[in-house]
């Protein structure tokens, strides 16, 4: 499936404190070309290794993201599902961030 959707992008900080570390958590809205990728092999090409569901969100400009979500109206953008970015490729006028549920599967199915 093929379409343009709104996409929240979450960008980690690590915060140097006096005791310990913590993250800030930053998030942006971008609209997004996004493709799901299906398939065992056509995951194995592009990440190798393959994942319970996985997309690719082509985004116009250059962006920054440590995860992936997607947009739910009325839940706080902190409160929405983190996916795993698996890859993040820069191109001229675009950026194209694989993305996927963090599930990988291997021979005995889902780890």
């Amino acid at each position: 499936m093929v379409r343009f959707i709104s996409l929240v992008l979450g960008h980690k900080e690590l915060v140097h404190g006096p005791l310990d570390d913590s993250e800030k958590w930053t998030y942006q809205i971008v609209r997004a070309h996004v493709t799901e990728v299906n398939g065992a092999q056509v995951q194995n090409n592009l990440f190798g290794k393959q994942y319970g569901m996985s997309w690719i969100a082509r985004i116009q400009g250059n962006v920054k993201a440590d995860s992936v979500s997607f947009v739910n109206n009325g839940v706080p953008d902190d409160s929405l599902e983190k996916l795993k970015v698996v890859q993040v490729r820069k191109h001229a006028t675009r950026t194209d961030i694989y993305f996927s549920n963090d599930l990988e599967v291997n021979t005995n199915e889902l780890e």
